[in-house]
């Protein structure tokens, strides 16, 4: 298994001079490749309002159940009604050991978690007494906190040495993790220095409670107005300037890595205005959305959005929401009112404490979902890249029944009218659709496998595949022990033959009827009679469930190879599916 331990450059020849580390060189052609493909991906999935215990939970000092906290800094969040959390920032330059006015007050008068922005300019000057007493005054507070030290190491010198930093940074998390109401975040920028990639920064897994990135929409690359595509791709900036992409070089980061933690949005924002004067809110507007809905679904892991709610004169780009609108404007493009939206959703956790009425989870998932007041909401992650207006729109049984222009795209299905059993609901945008099946029962409906209540007359088409149809991984054919069968007109194959020619190593936990699989950089997860499995804590759609045949688990071919980064193609001449990779 993949992991990062002890810093792996400690073995590395250092000077005796803070800049002497030479960074490797990256591979430009390859990196911008994987940056070209993360921003053109397209999302387009049903989610519905699940329960909270759906999210994924992974122990951390102060984790949510599911659901994310809604933060902002604390002097310029009086617009929220309730504040989830607090930002605030501590200062190792100037000596600073408290909170000052009047971010003190606040934080006392609320019932919220706290995030302190703990800036260091130099590494070599840290002064551990210092910290100590801060430690000690911010326990008094007798409040959850979460400590972001030295942030942002991967934009700013304190990154120079990676040796160094580690060292500090480990030093300073055994400190923090003596107060039982702190959390240690290790918070990058989301970016970063193309030749300072994550791996050279991350402490360990057990000096790290959170991980946090600083994470900005930027409508230009360093403010030039003459942004080149290269650089917009590079940095997702401009047309490519989406949460949800911003977010993804550091979820790869963990999945490559096996770091199973959650993550916040440590500080981020999304540009309202720039220093050319111009109107940004046509530009800001679905960035605000996509930030405050499509990241917390496309990311449950996402437990906490701080935003920066502060304006800076010497940014070139600006993100404070907090002015050049009436306090009272009802124009549902405008930031302050989106945010207030989400914050009243249901889907945010507004004190600590507290849990959210719902989290956002993938309708293939399986949930029985009970509607209230006869009306079970359903939402759309729809991205399409340079497509920023999208409207959705949803069939219920071959007949158009909802269109919807703003994410979440929600459409409230009233189902007093519908009949018990099976029914089907299609999302469609841009020429794209997504057809689901669920089963109403009385008062709920359910996504996904066959449920108890789904009618008898429905049985699952199954029917053995031919000896003409042949597998091929990478050249060399398979030959297992149970034949493939075709199910709901998709070729399932067993688990282990697939895993195994792949060279991953396979689990099987017969209690649970789960099977586990671990190869190629990959972790995945699913259960028998689930539409979905998970590859590194992501959920990936499967058109047919996983399912026991002549006590084998079968599983669909295609999906299967695609989770572990293979290609899959379809030779008709030879009958021949073919995987490399």
């Amino acid at each position: 298994m993949k992991k990062i331990v002890a810093f792996v450059l400690a073995a590395m020849t250092f000077g005796t001079q803070a800049f002497a580390f030479n960074f490797p060189e990256p591979d430009w052609g390859a990196l911008l490749r994987e940056k070209t493909k993360m921003v053109n991906e397209v999302d387009f999935e049903l989610y519905v309002e699940g329960p909270v215990d759906s999210a994924p939970f992974y122990g951390a000092r102060l984790e949510p159940r599911g659901g994310a906290y809604l933060g902002m800094v604390a002097e310029n969040a009086d617009f929220l009604g309730s504040v989830g959390s607090y930002l605030t920032y501590f200062s190792m330059e100037i000596g600073q050991t408290d909170i000052y006015y009047p971010a003190n007050q606040i934080i006392e008068a609320h019932n919220a978690v706290v995030t302190i922005g703990y800036t260091v300019g130099s590494l070599s000057s840290v002064n551990y007494d210092i910290i100590r007493e801060a430690l000690n005054n911010l326990a008094s507070y007798n409040k959850p906190m979460f400590i972001r030290f030295a942030n942002e190491m991967n934009v700013s010198s304190i990154g120079d040495d990676p040796t160094l930093y580690v060292d500090t940074f480990r030093r300073v998390a055994d400190m923090i993790h003596e107060y039982p109401n702190f959390a240690v975040v290790w918070s990058p920028n989301d970016m970063g220095a193309l030749d300072r990639p994550f791996e050279y920064y991350y402490p360990g897994d057990q000096y790290v409670d959170w991980i946090g990135v600083s994470s900005y929409m930027k409508k230009y690359f360093q403010g030039n107005q003459n942004t080149i595509e290269k650089e917009a791709i590079y940095f997702m900036t401009g047309d490519y300037a989406w949460t949800t992409n911003a977010l993804k070089p550091i979820v790869k980061f963990m999945a490559d890595n096996n770091i199973n933690k959650p993550l916040m949005i440590s500080e981020g924002g999304v540009a309202t205005s720039n220093i050319y004067g111009e109107d940004c809110d046509a530009w800001a507007s679905p960035r605000f959305r996509n930030m405050y809905y499509n990241v917390i679904m496309k990311y449950p892991q996402v437990k906490l959005i701080n935003y920066f709610n502060t304006y800076r004169a010497d940014e070139k780009e600006h993100f404070y929401v907090h002015d050049n609108h009436n306090s009272e404007a009802v124009d549902k493009t405008y930031a302050m009112y989106i945010i207030n939206e989400a914050a009243s959703s249901g889907a945010y956790i507004s004190e600590y404490g507290g849990s959210p009425e719902f989290v956002y989870e993938r309708a293939d998932r399986g949930s029985t979902i009970a509607a209230k007041n006869g009306i079970v909401n359903f939402h759309t992650l729809a991205h399409v890249p340079k497509a920023p207006y999208l409207t959705v729109n949803y069939t219920l049984d071959g007949a158009w029944y909802h269109s919807s222009q703003a994410a979440p795209y929600t459409c409230g299905l009233d189902i007093t009218g519908l009949a018990d059993g099976a029914h089907t609901i299609e999302i469609s945008s841009l020429g794209m659709s997504k057809k689901y099946t669920f089963y109403k029962s009385g008062n709920a409906v359910r996504f996904g496998g066959m449920p108890e209540y789904a009618a008898a007359s429905e049985p699952v088409s199954q029917k053995p595949v031919t000896e003409e149809i042949k597998i091929s991984v990478n050249g060399s054919f398979l030959t297992p022990d149970v034949p493939p069968v075709i199910i709901n007109d998709r070729t399932l194959v067993p688990l282990r033959a697939i895993f195994e020619a792949l060279g991953a190593e396979v689990k099987w936990n017969g209690d649970e009827k789960t099977a586990a699989a671990n190869g190629r950089g990959n972790t995945i997860r699913l259960r028998i009679g689930d539409n979905i499995l998970y590859k590194n804590n992501a959920a990936v759609q499967l058109d047919v469930p996983a399912q026991i045949v002549n006590d084998r688990t079968m599983v669909p071919v295609r999906a299967i190879a695609e989770a572990m980064d293979c290609m899959v193609d379809w030779i008709p001449e030879t009958k021949t599916v073919v995987i490399t990779g």
